[in-house]
């Protein structure tokens, strides 16, 4: 079973949700693995009791202890354990905030009360003639109409439908804001995730020979298959050429390193005047400063969760960790010490949950504490 199953099947049960039978069996199987599951069969009804009463009982401090003081038994003194992650999970559920703003220890120094949201569905589209259009979840459906050329924005997403007898060479671009994402079909049926922070220039309908596009940030392309057009990422060190395939691009330009990471199919790498070819399961890393590039195997997830909804860790530093969180939440981070960067965390985060369940629990496994001041993040150690 995997970790994100259990995890989805114990925040349902604990919010009160029936379970299928097929969940009903897996929570069963997972609870008989070893006897500290088993110990903890009461404990996982209480805690389903408790979330019901949320709506209806005033004293929520009360109810939000005893959850709290049941997780704690359990869980283990690493981030994003998986009973805290269920103990938040319930709170988003059933729409009540402020968790841990009743919590007891009451460490988190804020020194301006400001609601930390993350990220949404915003961009710009940029026309070849310079207008620019906002789009997010209030924009008008049809975006732009013109003679072979139709352009909509259905549930956030970009769709490009260009005529055969289109032949304008013509540019748009997506520019994606910090705290923002946004999903682009262009007119091959190639779909692109952009992450915050990310822009994509691209033609509205491609040439007969090659499908280009220029990448600015993160994005994930899910290729549509042509074997007669190569499809080319394009980012200032380095193209990705692929025929159909699935793989994401962090090109960020405020940082060093340039990764291409591939999920499915097959991709070639250039930079310079040196190609690579990747294979699924496999990431391709470039320097920008000493011109240096290699080649590992990696768990994809941890590359590509943000365009499913969550972000994964495995043992990254609080350097790379603050830097992502800084862009969907966009955030201004200062360390005082630096040698907190260097520390690491592991997990999972949902990519819309509110940010201080993530705070806290980097408190509680390390030496590190987070002031917060608006959308100004500091970190320093707690002895300090």
């Amino acid at each position: 079973m995997k970790e994100n199953d259990i995890d989805r099947i114990l925040t349902s049960y604990f919010a009160g949700e029936e379970l299928s039978k097929e969940d009903q069996f897996l929570l069963e199987e997972w609870k008989r693995e070893d006897k500290c599951r088993d110990q903890f069969g009461e404990e996982l009804v209480t805690l389903k009791k408790l979330g019901k009463k949320l709506k209806a009982r005033k004293d929520k401090n009360f109810v939000f202890t005893q959850i709290e003081r049941i997780v704690k038994k359990q869980r283990m003194r690493q981030l994003f354990v998986r009973w805290g992650a269920v103990a938040a999970g319930i709170v988003l559920l059933i729409g009540v905030g402020g968790y841990f703003m009743f919590s007891p220890k009451g460490e988190r120094e804020v020194i301006s009360v400001v609601n930390i949201r993350p990220g949404s569905p915003k961009a710009e589209l940029v026309l070849s003639q310079g207008q620019v259009i906002e789009l997010d979840s209030s924009s008008r459906e049809i975006i732009l109409t013109a003679p072979q050329l139709k352009v909509t924005n259905v549930k956030n997403t970009l769709i490009y439908n260009a005529g055969t007898n289109f032949v304008d060479v013509e540019f748009h671009t997506v520019r994606v804001p910090l705290g923002g994402e946004f999903t682009l079909q262009l007119s091959d049926n190639t779909r692109v995730y952009l992450n915050s922070g990310s822009s994509l220039r691209y033609p509205v309908r491609f040439r007969e020979d090659i499908r280009e596009v220029f990448l600015t940030g993160e994005g994930f392309f899910e290729v549509a298959k042509d074997h007669k057009r190569p499809f080319v990422v394009k980012t200032a060190d380095v193209d990705v050429r692929v025929l159909g395939t699935s793989f994401n691009v962090n090109a960020y330009p405020d940082e060093r390193m340039i990764a291409t990471t591939l999920v499915e199919g097959k991709v070639r790498v250039g930079y310079g005047t040196q190609n690579c070819e990747l294979n699924p399961g496999m990431q391709f890393k470039y320097d920008r400063e000493n011109g240096t590039a290699n080649v590992y195997t990696v768990d994809t997830e941890l590359y590509t969760s943000w365009k499913d909804g969550y972000y994964y860790f495995k043992q990254e530093s609080l350097e790379k960790i603050m830097d992502v969180l800084a862009k969907w939440y966009n955030l201004n981070i200062f360390f005082q010490n630096s040698e907190l960067k260097k520390m690491e965390f592991g997990g999972r985060l949902r990519r819309y949950e509110d940010i201080n369940y993530l705070l806290e629990k980097m408190e509680e496994t390390q030496d590190v504490q987070f002031i917060i001041n608006g959308n100004t993040i500091t970190i320093k150690r707690k002895t300090d």
